[in-house]
């Protein structure tokens, strides 16, 4: 067995070892249901361990082109829930971003030449009197500094600049179908200037990176969120320790 083999054996038993913590984790947990920065964030790592599950399952069929598009999704909600834990108010930046898309999706809908899929919409509301409601709305958010943020403002609060730069934009390569992602994924070369389209093709050894991640995301939370809830009974030593182990383990093997 290669050394590469090694390592991807490694990461998969990782991930299904943090995805059984997390779940196990998310069904004994208690929590204020009626306050809403405890209900988002836990509704916030429920998203994460599903993704993270949603990855394992990709990659037991073979399946691996999705799972960059899956961590792209992670990667904001985890920066989502560092803040939301580090600021109550959060949510409500969550709330007016949700009203700002809402807000581009109704104006299209009351446009002079709308798309034809707002054409029920236009039967059962008036797009032009929600506006003005979901203006309002907005709009009082921000006054009270509550205002929806863009994407790399939410990583810079959560002290992810630095990931949002690299990892975060690399994986938008493959969730945006990028001629690169559809070159490393779906092209494989042959003899000289010639090649052939490929699928389900990818080695897993080739996903590493991405699984170590995958893990790395679900553990941290997981002991963030039981120290934001105070909950200290979960020993979670061994897989830091094992998750440490197997980055160096990748690392070296990359570099050879």
């Amino acid at each position: 067995m290669t050394e590469s083999k090694k390592i991807y054996e490694r990461c998969e038993e990782l991930l299904a070892s943090v995805l059984g913590l997390a779940l196990h984790f998310l069904e004994t947990l208690h929590f204020n249901r009626k306050n809403p920065q405890q209900l988002f964030s836990v509704c916030l790592y429920a998203r994460l361990l599903e993704l993270a599950t949603a990855c394992k399952a990709l990659l037991e069929k073979n399946a691996m082109v999705g799972i960059p598009i899956l961590l792209r999704s992670m990667f904001e909600a985890d920066i989502d829930l560092t803040n939301l834990m580090k600021c109550p108010d959060y949510y409500k930046r969550m709330h007016a971003s949700f009203l700002e898309q809402k807000l581009r999706f109704t104006n299209e809908a009351a446009s002079s030449r709308p798309s034809r899929f707002f054409a029920e919409i236009r039967t059962i509301r008036n797009p032009k009197k929600d506006i003005c409601e979901i203006q309002a709305e907005r709009d009082q958010l921000i006054a009270e500094k509550n205002g929806p943020i863009t994407i790399r403002c939410r990583a810079e609060f959560a002290s992810k600049l630095d990931e949002y730069l690299s990892i975060y934009n690399i994986l938008c390569l493959d969730t945006h179908n990028n001629i690169h992602s559809l070159e490393e994924w779906h092209i494989q070369k042959l003899a000289a200037e010639d090649c052939q389209v490929v699928v389900f093709k990818q080695s897993k050894a080739n996903i590493v990176p991405e699984l170590i991640y995958i893990s790395r995301i679900l553990l941290i939370q997981t002991k963030s969120l039981a120290d934001f809830l105070g909950t200290t009974d979960i020993e979670f030593d061994k897989y830091f320790i094992e998750l440490q182990e197997l980055e160096v383990s990748a690392t070296g093997d990359q570099k050879e």
